[in-house]
Protein backbone atom coordinates (compact mmCIF):
# COMPACT_ATOMS: atom_id res chain seq x y z
CA UNK A 1 0.00 0.00 0.00
CA UNK A 2 1.04 3.39 -0.72
CA UNK A 3 0.49 6.22 1.77
CA UNK A 4 -1.79 8.61 -0.25
CA UNK A 5 -0.65 7.62 -3.96
CA UNK A 6 2.80 8.22 -2.63
CA UNK A 7 5.50 5.99 -4.37
CA UNK A 8 8.12 7.30 -1.54
CA UNK A 9 5.77 6.17 1.53
CA UNK A 10 5.34 2.69 0.86
CA UNK A 11 3.06 1.10 3.94
CA UNK A 12 2.06 -2.75 4.47
CA UNK A 13 2.64 -5.69 2.15
CA UNK A 14 -0.24 -6.32 0.30
CA UNK A 15 -0.66 -10.42 -0.48
CA UNK A 16 -2.49 -12.05 -3.51
CA UNK A 17 -6.37 -12.92 -2.72
CA UNK A 18 -9.76 -11.36 -3.09
CA UNK A 19 -12.44 -9.76 -1.04
CA UNK A 20 -13.32 -11.58 1.75
CA UNK A 21 -17.37 -12.09 1.40
CA UNK A 22 -17.83 -15.63 1.29
CA UNK A 23 -18.13 -17.37 4.54
CA UNK A 24 -15.32 -20.10 5.43
CA UNK A 25 -13.46 -18.93 2.39
CA UNK A 26 -9.96 -17.64 3.02
CA UNK A 27 -9.78 -14.92 0.92
CA UNK A 28 -5.99 -14.53 0.86
CA UNK A 29 -3.88 -16.84 -1.45
CA UNK A 30 -1.52 -19.29 -0.05
CA UNK A 31 0.78 -19.06 -2.22
CA UNK A 32 4.91 -19.32 -2.09
CA UNK A 33 6.94 -16.28 -1.69
CA UNK A 34 9.41 -17.28 -4.97
CA UNK A 35 6.04 -17.43 -6.92
CA UNK A 36 5.37 -16.66 -10.57
CA UNK A 37 3.10 -14.61 -11.84
CA UNK A 38 0.66 -17.16 -13.71
CA UNK A 39 0.19 -18.67 -10.03
CA UNK A 40 -2.08 -15.86 -9.24
CA UNK A 41 -4.02 -16.42 -12.12
CA UNK A 42 -4.65 -19.55 -11.50
CA UNK A 43 -5.36 -19.33 -7.58
CA UNK A 44 -7.47 -16.49 -8.65
CA UNK A 45 -9.18 -18.89 -11.77
CA UNK A 46 -9.72 -21.82 -8.77
CA UNK A 47 -11.34 -19.09 -6.43
CA UNK A 48 -14.01 -18.31 -8.90
CA UNK A 49 -15.12 -21.97 -10.00
CA UNK A 50 -14.97 -23.18 -6.42
CA UNK A 51 -17.69 -24.82 -5.16
CA UNK A 52 -18.07 -22.72 -2.19
CA UNK A 53 -18.32 -19.74 -4.39
CA UNK A 54 -21.96 -19.05 -5.25
CA UNK A 55 -21.93 -16.12 -7.34
CA UNK A 56 -20.18 -18.29 -10.41
CA UNK A 57 -22.88 -21.05 -10.62
CA UNK A 58 -25.65 -18.16 -10.00
CA UNK A 59 -24.21 -15.85 -12.52
CA UNK A 60 -24.01 -18.29 -15.13
CA UNK A 61 -27.69 -19.84 -15.42
CA UNK A 62 -28.98 -16.85 -14.85
CA UNK A 63 -27.37 -15.66 -18.18
CA UNK A 64 -28.57 -18.86 -19.84
CA UNK A 65 -32.11 -18.15 -18.27
CA UNK A 66 -31.85 -14.44 -19.40
CA UNK A 67 -30.43 -15.54 -23.31
CA UNK A 68 -33.67 -17.96 -23.55
CA UNK A 69 -36.33 -15.90 -21.67
CA UNK A 70 -35.25 -12.36 -22.71
CA UNK A 71 -34.96 -11.21 -18.72
CA UNK A 72 -32.69 -13.22 -16.16
CA UNK A 73 -34.07 -13.86 -12.73
CA UNK A 74 -31.91 -11.68 -11.61
CA UNK A 75 -32.40 -8.45 -14.18
CA UNK A 76 -28.96 -6.78 -13.53
CA UNK A 77 -26.89 -9.63 -15.07
CA UNK A 78 -23.40 -7.81 -14.47
CA UNK A 79 -24.39 -6.95 -10.72
CA UNK A 80 -25.64 -9.64 -7.74
CA UNK A 81 -24.68 -6.86 -5.05
CA UNK A 82 -26.79 -4.21 -3.48
CA UNK A 83 -27.06 -2.09 -6.10
CA UNK A 84 -28.12 -4.67 -8.40
CA UNK A 85 -31.99 -6.09 -8.18
CA UNK A 86 -33.20 -8.94 -6.28
CA UNK A 87 -34.14 -11.91 -8.01
CA UNK A 88 -37.87 -12.94 -9.15
CA UNK A 89 -37.11 -16.55 -8.11
CA UNK A 90 -34.62 -17.03 -5.45
CA UNK A 91 -35.29 -20.52 -5.12
CA UNK A 92 -35.16 -21.37 -8.58
CA UNK A 93 -31.90 -19.62 -8.92
CA UNK A 94 -30.53 -21.36 -6.75
CA UNK A 95 -31.78 -24.80 -7.71
CA UNK A 96 -30.39 -23.93 -10.53
CA UNK A 97 -26.78 -22.99 -9.85
CA UNK A 98 -26.78 -26.23 -7.39
CA UNK A 99 -28.18 -28.34 -10.45
CA UNK A 100 -25.75 -26.84 -13.19
CA UNK A 101 -22.71 -27.32 -10.45
CA UNK A 102 -23.24 -30.55 -9.03
CA UNK A 103 -24.24 -32.16 -12.64
CA UNK A 104 -21.23 -32.30 -14.83
CA UNK A 105 -21.64 -28.34 -15.34
CA UNK A 106 -23.11 -29.26 -18.71
CA UNK A 107 -23.91 -26.00 -20.72
CA UNK A 108 -26.15 -28.16 -22.97
CA UNK A 109 -27.82 -30.05 -20.03
CA UNK A 110 -29.19 -26.44 -18.82
CA UNK A 111 -29.99 -25.62 -21.85
CA UNK A 112 -32.42 -28.56 -22.20
CA UNK A 113 -33.66 -27.99 -18.76
CA UNK A 114 -34.66 -25.35 -19.36
CA UNK A 115 -36.10 -25.51 -23.17
CA UNK A 116 -37.77 -28.25 -22.35
CA UNK A 117 -39.51 -26.90 -19.30
CA UNK A 118 -43.22 -25.76 -18.74
CA UNK A 119 -42.63 -22.03 -18.72
CA UNK A 120 -40.09 -22.03 -21.41
CA UNK A 121 -43.06 -23.60 -23.50
CA UNK A 122 -45.62 -21.32 -22.99
CA UNK A 123 -47.47 -18.81 -25.70
CA UNK A 124 -46.85 -15.00 -25.35
CA UNK A 125 -51.17 -14.80 -25.27
CA UNK A 126 -51.90 -11.86 -22.75
CA UNK A 127 -54.59 -12.85 -20.25
CA UNK A 128 -56.50 -9.52 -18.84
CA UNK A 129 -56.70 -10.81 -14.96
CA UNK A 130 -52.67 -11.58 -15.12
CA UNK A 131 -51.69 -8.63 -16.76
CA UNK A 132 -53.72 -6.79 -13.99
CA UNK A 133 -51.29 -8.21 -11.20
CA UNK A 134 -48.18 -8.68 -13.22
CA UNK A 135 -48.01 -6.71 -16.51
CA UNK A 136 -44.54 -6.68 -16.19
CA UNK A 137 -44.45 -10.54 -16.60
CA UNK A 138 -41.76 -10.81 -14.03
CA UNK A 139 -43.73 -13.97 -12.43
CA UNK A 140 -43.56 -15.55 -16.06
CA UNK A 141 -47.24 -16.24 -16.23
CA UNK A 142 -46.78 -16.05 -20.28
CA UNK A 143 -43.87 -16.04 -22.12
CA UNK A 144 -42.21 -13.14 -23.61
CA UNK A 145 -42.32 -12.11 -26.56
CA UNK A 146 -38.90 -12.31 -28.38
CA UNK A 147 -37.67 -10.64 -31.70
CA UNK A 148 -34.79 -12.38 -33.51
CA UNK A 149 -31.08 -10.95 -33.07
CA UNK A 150 -29.51 -9.13 -35.54
CA UNK A 151 -27.34 -12.20 -36.20
CA UNK A 152 -30.36 -15.01 -36.63
CA UNK A 153 -32.27 -12.77 -38.82
CA UNK A 154 -29.40 -12.14 -41.27
CA UNK A 155 -28.37 -16.10 -40.59
CA UNK A 156 -31.75 -17.71 -41.14
CA UNK A 157 -32.47 -14.84 -44.14
CA UNK A 158 -29.08 -16.62 -45.57
CA UNK A 159 -30.44 -20.06 -44.87
CA UNK A 160 -33.88 -19.65 -46.71
CA UNK A 161 -32.03 -18.31 -49.63
CA UNK A 162 -29.93 -21.45 -49.88
CA UNK A 163 -26.64 -19.70 -49.68
CA UNK A 164 -25.63 -20.11 -46.54
CA UNK A 165 -22.29 -21.63 -46.18
CA UNK A 166 -21.81 -24.37 -43.17
CA UNK A 167 -18.08 -24.02 -43.07
CA UNK A 168 -16.64 -23.45 -39.51
CA UNK A 169 -13.45 -22.01 -38.56
CA UNK A 170 -11.08 -19.70 -40.44
CA UNK A 171 -10.51 -16.04 -40.81
CA UNK A 172 -13.16 -13.67 -40.76
CA UNK A 173 -15.05 -12.59 -43.33
CA UNK A 174 -15.03 -8.47 -44.27
CA UNK A 175 -18.78 -7.38 -45.08
CA UNK A 176 -17.31 -3.89 -46.23
CA UNK A 177 -14.88 -2.18 -47.79
CA UNK A 178 -12.16 -0.49 -47.04
CA UNK A 179 -10.89 3.10 -48.55
CA UNK A 180 -7.94 5.08 -47.81
CA UNK A 181 -6.08 2.27 -45.60
CA UNK A 182 -2.48 4.02 -45.60
CA UNK A 183 -4.35 6.77 -43.33
CA UNK A 184 -7.44 6.21 -41.40
CA UNK A 185 -9.47 3.75 -43.14
CA UNK A 186 -12.82 4.30 -44.28
CA UNK A 187 -15.27 1.46 -43.87
CA UNK A 188 -17.57 1.74 -46.74
CA UNK A 189 -20.43 -1.34 -46.05
CA UNK A 190 -22.65 0.57 -48.60
CA UNK A 191 -19.96 -0.85 -51.32
CA UNK A 192 -19.80 -4.58 -50.08
CA UNK A 193 -20.96 -6.87 -52.69
CA UNK A 194 -24.30 -8.99 -51.02
CA UNK A 195 -23.30 -12.08 -53.63
CA UNK A 196 -19.53 -12.42 -52.73
CA UNK A 197 -20.17 -16.11 -51.20
CA UNK A 198 -16.70 -15.25 -48.82
CA UNK A 199 -19.71 -13.46 -46.89
CA UNK A 200 -22.10 -15.81 -46.58
CA UNK A 201 -21.20 -17.61 -43.39
CA UNK A 202 -22.55 -17.29 -40.16
CA UNK A 203 -22.35 -13.63 -38.37
CA UNK A 204 -20.22 -15.27 -35.44
CA UNK A 205 -17.38 -15.44 -38.14
CA UNK A 206 -18.07 -11.43 -38.91
CA UNK A 207 -15.29 -9.01 -38.97
CA UNK A 208 -16.06 -6.65 -36.55
CA UNK A 209 -15.71 -2.80 -36.70
CA UNK A 210 -15.22 -1.32 -33.20
CA UNK A 211 -14.74 2.07 -34.43
CA UNK A 212 -17.90 1.72 -37.07
CA UNK A 213 -20.94 -0.34 -36.65
CA UNK A 214 -22.28 -2.20 -40.10
CA UNK A 215 -25.49 0.42 -40.18
CA UNK A 216 -27.59 -2.96 -41.16
CA UNK A 217 -26.57 -4.58 -37.83
CA UNK A 218 -26.85 -1.67 -35.77
CA UNK A 219 -30.41 -0.96 -37.05
CA UNK A 220 -31.66 -4.26 -35.74
CA UNK A 221 -30.03 -3.74 -32.38
CA UNK A 222 -26.77 -5.94 -32.85
CA UNK A 223 -24.76 -4.72 -29.81
CA UNK A 224 -21.96 -2.40 -29.46
CA UNK A 225 -18.61 -3.99 -29.76
CA UNK A 226 -16.69 -1.52 -28.23
CA UNK A 227 -18.38 -1.73 -25.10
CA UNK A 228 -19.10 -4.64 -22.76
CA UNK A 229 -23.20 -5.34 -23.09
CA UNK A 230 -24.66 -7.43 -20.52
CA UNK A 231 -28.29 -7.16 -22.03
CA UNK A 232 -29.04 -6.18 -25.75
CA UNK A 233 -31.56 -3.59 -26.23
CA UNK A 234 -34.91 -4.92 -28.12
CA UNK A 235 -36.81 -2.43 -29.79
CA UNK A 236 -38.88 -1.93 -32.50
CA UNK A 237 -38.67 1.18 -34.90
CA UNK A 238 -39.76 2.19 -38.36
CA UNK A 239 -35.79 2.14 -39.37
CA UNK A 240 -35.88 -1.55 -38.84
CA UNK A 241 -38.81 -2.18 -41.52
CA UNK A 242 -37.41 0.18 -44.00
CA UNK A 243 -33.94 -1.84 -43.81
CA UNK A 244 -35.63 -5.39 -43.83
CA UNK A 245 -37.24 -4.15 -47.13
CA UNK A 246 -34.59 -1.72 -48.85
CA UNK A 247 -31.40 -2.67 -47.09
CA UNK A 248 -29.09 -3.85 -50.53
CA UNK A 249 -28.71 -7.58 -48.90
CA UNK A 250 -32.18 -7.94 -48.15
CA UNK A 251 -33.50 -6.97 -51.56
CA UNK A 252 -30.35 -9.28 -53.19
CA UNK A 253 -31.41 -12.17 -50.81
CA UNK A 254 -34.89 -11.81 -51.96
CA UNK A 255 -33.86 -12.22 -55.70
CA UNK A 256 -31.82 -14.94 -54.30
CA UNK A 257 -35.25 -16.79 -52.33
CA UNK A 258 -37.62 -16.14 -55.27
CA UNK A 259 -34.96 -18.23 -57.58
CA UNK A 260 -35.63 -20.80 -54.80
CA UNK A 261 -39.12 -20.86 -54.98
CA UNK A 262 -39.29 -20.77 -58.95
CA UNK A 263 -36.94 -23.77 -59.11
CA UNK A 264 -39.21 -25.89 -57.01
CA UNK A 265 -42.66 -24.55 -57.73
CA UNK A 266 -44.52 -23.64 -61.12
CA UNK A 267 -47.66 -21.53 -60.17
CA UNK A 268 -47.50 -18.79 -58.10
CA UNK A 269 -49.56 -19.50 -56.09
CA UNK A 270 -47.49 -22.81 -54.98
CA UNK A 271 -44.31 -20.70 -54.64
CA UNK A 272 -45.72 -18.20 -52.80
CA UNK A 273 -47.14 -20.97 -50.35
CA UNK A 274 -43.86 -22.35 -49.87
CA UNK A 275 -41.93 -19.40 -49.00
CA UNK A 276 -44.80 -17.96 -46.36
CA UNK A 277 -44.49 -21.77 -45.29
CA UNK A 278 -40.39 -21.22 -44.94
CA UNK A 279 -40.64 -18.07 -43.47
CA UNK A 280 -43.34 -18.59 -41.05
CA UNK A 281 -43.82 -22.17 -40.37
CA UNK A 282 -47.22 -22.13 -41.29
CA UNK A 283 -49.43 -22.43 -44.65
CA UNK A 284 -51.47 -18.58 -45.36
CA UNK A 285 -55.21 -18.56 -44.36
CA UNK A 286 -57.01 -17.94 -47.70
CA UNK A 287 -56.86 -14.16 -47.11
CA UNK A 288 -53.69 -13.72 -46.76
CA UNK A 289 -53.10 -16.36 -49.66
CA UNK A 290 -55.53 -13.60 -51.67
CA UNK A 291 -53.84 -10.68 -50.56
CA UNK A 292 -50.13 -11.45 -51.61
CA UNK A 293 -51.67 -13.13 -54.85
CA UNK A 294 -52.80 -10.13 -55.78
CA UNK A 295 -49.70 -7.96 -54.45
CA UNK A 296 -47.77 -10.40 -56.67
CA UNK A 297 -49.40 -9.66 -59.87
CA UNK A 298 -48.27 -5.85 -59.50
CA UNK A 299 -45.13 -6.12 -58.20
CA UNK A 300 -43.65 -9.82 -58.78
CA UNK A 301 -42.38 -12.41 -56.39
CA UNK A 302 -39.20 -10.63 -55.65
CA UNK A 303 -41.76 -8.25 -53.99
CA UNK A 304 -43.27 -11.16 -51.97
CA UNK A 305 -40.29 -12.65 -50.99
CA UNK A 306 -39.69 -8.89 -49.35
CA UNK A 307 -42.92 -9.07 -47.74
CA UNK A 308 -42.18 -12.37 -46.41
CA UNK A 309 -38.95 -11.35 -44.56
CA UNK A 310 -40.26 -8.28 -43.03
CA UNK A 311 -43.14 -10.21 -41.57
CA UNK A 312 -43.58 -10.20 -37.71
CA UNK A 313 -43.76 -13.83 -37.95
CA UNK A 314 -40.47 -14.13 -39.34
CA UNK A 315 -38.72 -11.60 -36.96
CA UNK A 316 -40.46 -12.42 -33.67
CA UNK A 317 -40.87 -15.57 -31.38
CA UNK A 318 -44.60 -15.90 -29.95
Amino acid sequence: MLKRGDVTQPAQEVHPGTLPFIPGFDPVFKLKSSHPEGARRKALANWIVDERNPLTWRSIVNRIWQYHFGKGLVDTPNDFGKMGKKPTHPQLLDWLAVEFRDSGQSLKRLHRLMVTSATYRQKSETNASNELRDSGNRFLWRMNRRRLEAEPIRDTVLQLTGKLRRNMYGPAFKDFVIEKPEHSPHYQYHLYNPDNVDTHRRSVYRFLVRSQQNPFMQTLDCADPSQNIAKRDETVTPLQALAMLNNPFMTRMSEHFAERLKRTHITMAQQIGEGFFLTTGRHPNSDEMNTLLAYAEHRGLVSICRVLFNLNEFIFVD
